[in-house]
């Protein structure tokens, strides 16, 4: 199955798992919220911050597409980022034995198809095994950071994700203050503070949204971000370990 293939499954039962259970808690807190003696839950709270105002209906929507989309990603980037997948122990013990038994062509289809990182840069070396060893250090050196560059790419999104939801977060606690006060200033700076918990209810359940979101995209990211680094160079010098059989006599 291809990544892409992959992150869309992945994203149709994460979305699916989400909104099963958000239908469950507002179902309860919907069947709560006729019972007016017990005590608010969390998810009455955000039923009502939610529901009860399109301003926070539309925030939270966004808020929650971002928390499903970050989900996705974080189980599609901890099956990709990973030792196993980048730089397999399997593959490289076989490049290993076709190099040691001078099965050049045979290792260059097998590179070619394998798609794990290491295989990629060896291929990118052999190609240019006819110009010399120099040609093949500067297109491993290349592979290795356009393979680099597309992993971080990937990660990057959970940085994205990170720091715009909370933004998210703060439009919708600006809003329900904005609410809070219209009430106040309606009712001639006499408001009752019933009259201004709508408001603030959506800005703190806004707040506590974004940032419930962006804390674990940006733990994951730092945490990807630093395997990337660490397995990316790990695979390159795999790579030219595999290829020193092509290195010249007078080099070593």
């Amino acid at each position: 199955m291809s990544t892409k293939r992959l992150f869309k499954v992945l994203l149709v039962c994460v979305a699916l798992s989400v909104v099963l259970a958000a239908c469950t808690q507002l179902a309860m807190a919907s069947e709560q919220l006729q019972q007016m003696k017990a005590p608010r839950s969390f998810g009455s709270m955000v039923y009502i911050a939610t529901f009860h105002n399109f301003f926070g209906f539309v925030d939270k929507l966004v808020i929650w597409s971002f928390s499903v989309l970050s989900i996705a990603l974080i189980i599609q980037n901890g099956l990709l980022i990973r030792r196993t997948t980048l730089v397999p122990e399997l593959s490289v013990a076989q490049i290993k034995t076709m190099f040691d038994e001078h099965r050049f062509r045979e290792a260059l289809e097998f590179c070619q198809t394998d798609p794990s990182f290491v295989a990629g840069v060896v291929h990118a070396g052999l190609i240019e095994a006819a110009n010399g060893y120099e040609a093949m250090q500067t297109a491993m050196e290349d592979a290795a950071a356009e393979r680099t560059g597309r992993l971080y790419r990937k990660v990057e999104w959970l940085n994205l994700i990170g720091n715009v939801t909370p933004l998210c977060g703060l439009t919708g606690t600006i809003w329900g203050m904005m609410t809070a006060f219209g009430e106040i200033e309606a009712k001639g700076g006499k408001a009752n503070p019933g009259d201004m918990a709508g408001g603030i209810l959506i800005a703190l359940v806004s707040t506590f949204s974004g940032l419930l979101t962006a804390i674990p995209a940006l733990v994951s990211y730092g945490i990807f971000k630093g395997k990337v680094e660490q397995l990316a160079m790990e695979a390159a010098l795999v790579a030219e370990e595999l290829l020193s059989n092509f290195r010249p006599a007078k080099e070593e």
